[in-house]
């Protein structure tokens, strides 16, 4: 099956706050630990998201792998347990990369019960409770019943939930006790088993040896498993007997023989369906709730000039001396490098999120510029523009919205005016949601790079977001020959918002280059 472009969040807003990843670990020993980035995961289809993973190794087996980090953004199919690798990035201890990869051909991988596996993916999908309870349910009274029919023959006691123990192990290891249970979703990091991997691949391949210029050097052969389960570094693999299993799991003590019930009188507990969280476009993904409940605007009481006072967090729309939009004026001409696009055709989805309409796209669009690599994340809209240029507005502004590795947001602004019709922003248009909060992910493709400019040229400045939390430290890079709308198609818009921009803000003598 041919490789498909993945749906992005609607959770991701107009823009993002440029701080630090928020890396929750999930395993950590003495040769790794295995974290996720909270703030990078994002809704796609709904059962689907995607999510930013690390390893971080020890300072011996960085020195011995070349590298001391790799990063993994892996795709998370919350419906069916399982998980495939979309990217990788390699970095040395300084956290500078060392080089890129992107997987030509998805694996899936399934997710194995108390595996670092399953904690990564109970970290991105949040299962309801319910759900994990039925399943454990099902299979510990499947087992019991198994293990009801053995003790005819047996006079001993017996656990309710056990498996057999390979051919060459002389006891077995439970599979999950009674406590696991009933509380599925507490796995603490000294019960978690970790196996390595098979011909699949899990958070990171069998971690490689970097040689000369970064280039991976002959691997070391990878002992194989019954489950595809992030790597625990070779150096460690090779210390297990050569007669053991590869498997590794941490003592687990025994619980009190819990009382076997018959399966045929616990009536099996229906699935629980997760249900898909619509979220508002507010700049700041990870405080939907505060913005749910503290609603800001474009006009009246709840307009830009009060929204550093409705919410502490939002003082920086009031005290920020980087704020954007700006009246771009008395820029220094200089020949700036061309922004490197590479956009591919994607599937999106489209949400009117009660302050624009935003386009969510799928990841392998990205933008390159002054040395750093930004993905395309999600792209909106304003009217009129909010930016001026010599004090000259524009009918509409689209913004598209870039994110590196390091969190640090670039935005491109491509001003909009009025003249022929355009075919892709048509297409959205053709897709637009009947309400409010609701998001549509329709069954054709756009290529975004039919929504840039012909000329290259472009002013670039260091601003903010331009809706609260207004964060700050976000690159600008606003294209000067504009793009095309009919006035049919501004009309449109111009129903759902008639104006929806931020008024400009002092350029407090912010340095503002502009391509000759």
């Amino acid at each position: 099956m041919k490789r498909r472009i993945l749906f992005t969040v609607m959770a991701l807003a107009v823009a993002l706050p440029a701080v630090a990843a928020d890396w929750t670990m999930i395993v950590k020993d003495r040769t790794r630990r295995i974290e996720i980035d909270r703030d990078s995961v994002l809704q796609s289809d709904p059962g689907t998201k995607v999510a930013w993973g690390r390893i971080v190794l020890s300072a011996e087996d960085a020195e011995e792998a070349g590298y001391a980090t790799v990063k993994a953004l892996n795709r998370y199919d919350c419906k069916h347990r399982n998980f495939s690798t979309v990217k990788r990035v390699y970095l040395d201890a300084d956290n500078r990369v060392i080089r890129e990869e992107r997987v030509a051909e998805e694996r899936i991988i399934e997710v194995n019960p108390r595996s670092v596996d399953e904690g990564l993916w109970r970290e991105v999908c949040k299962p309801p409770a319910a759900m994990d309870v039925a399943a454990l349910a099902e299979a510990a009274s499947a087992a019991a019943a198994a293990q009801k029919d053995k003790d005819k023959s047996e006079a001993k006691v017996r656990h309710a939930d056990q498996r057999t123990a390979p051919a060459d192990r002389a006891t077995a290891t439970p599979v999950a006790d009674t406590e696991a249970v009933r509380h599925p979703t507490a796995l603490p990091a000294d019960q978690v088993e970790v196996r390595t991997l098979d011909k699949g691949q899990s958070l990171v391949p069998p971690i490689p040896r970097l040689g000369p210029a970064g280039q991976p050097a002959p691997a070391a052969p990878v002992v194989e498993a019954p489950a595809p389960t992030p790597v625990v570094p070779e150096r460690v693999q090779a210390k297990a007997p050569p007669s053991a299993p590869a498997v590794v799991t941490a003592p687990v003590t025994r619980p009190a023989p819990p009382v076997v019930r018959k399966a045929t009188r616990a009536p099996r507990p229906k699935p629980v369906l997760a249900k898909v969280t619509r979220h508002e476009d507010t700049h700041e993904p990870t405080s939907v709730e505060v913005h749910k409940s503290i609603h800001w605007d474009y006009e009246g009481p709840n307009g830009p000039a009060r929204w550093g006072q409705l919410n502490p967090a939002w003082k920086t729309c009031d005290s920020g001396k980087r704020q954007s939009p700006i009246d771009i004026r008395d820029g220094i001409r200089v020949d700036l490098e061309p922004i490197k696009f590479d956009y591919v055709p994607t599937y999106f989805r489209i949400l009117n999120n009660g302050h624009t309409v935003q386009v969510s796209v799928g990841p392998g669009n990205t933008m390159s510029v002054m040395g750093r690599t930004f993905d395309l994340v999600q792209f909106h809209f304003h009217r009129p523009s909010e930016e001026r240029i010599n004090g000259r507005g524009f009918d509409m502004v689209a913004h598209l919205v870039h994110k590196d590795l390091d969190g640090r947001l670039a935005v491109v602004a491509v001003l909009i005016e009025r003249g022929d019709a355009h075919p892709t922003v048509q297409t959205l248009w053709n897709n637009l949601p009947l309400e409010q909060h609701h998001d549509y992910a329709p069954a054709v493709p756009i290529n975004v790079a039919e929504l840039l400019p012909q000329a290259p040229e472009y002013y670039t400045y260091m601003g903010s977001l331009t809706t609260p939390p207004c964060s700050e430290d976000v690159l600008w890079m606003v294209m000067k020959q504009p793009i095309k709308l009919s006035a049919e198609q501004i009309a449109i818009f111009q129903r759902l918002y008639p104006m929806n921009a931020r008024p400009v803000q002092p350029d407090n003598e912010r340095l503002i280059k502009a391509s000759r």
